[in-house]
């Protein structure tokens, strides 16, 4: 027999055997994922997921550009207070322009939403 012919015969059989075997790991997986889901006990873990989903972490913005800080707290889905820490009542217009002197809570696990106050200097402000 040719040896072309008997090497093409082996790949063949051997590109069958890998297609054979993904599409059972796919067909396996597939029905792990819908076994999940009709699992005893499944409406708690789903309870307890939406819980944990609904806490965020607040991360210390202090001694940032205000629009990072903002941009950080919000991306975790909190709501951002601003407030001129001269107590003049400066119009914030650029957040480039500010820096966070403080903030409210500064940190810990809160629920998505929460307020988070930040107090800010200008840039050109006197520090202290």
């Amino acid at each position: 027999m040719n040896m072309s012919i008997a090497r093409a015969g082996r790949r063949t059989t051997r590109t069958l055997s890998v297609a054979a075997a993904a599409v059972a790991t796919v067909s396996l997986l597939a029905a792990c994922a819908s076994a999940e889901g009709t699992s005893a006990g499944s409406a708690s873990d789903d309870t307890t997921t939406a819980a944990a989903a609904e806490d965020v972490q607040v991360i210390d913005q202090t001694n940032l550009l205000l629009q990072t800080a903002q941009e950080t707290l919000e991306a975790r889905g909190l709501e951002v207070q601003v407030a001129d820490a001269s107590g003049q009542g400066r119009a914030i217009d650029d957040p480039t322009q500010w820096v966070v002197v403080t903030q409210d809570p500064i940190s810990g696990s809160v629920e998505k939403g929460t307020e988070v106050t930040l107090t800010v200097r200008m840039t050109t402000d006197p520090v202290g």
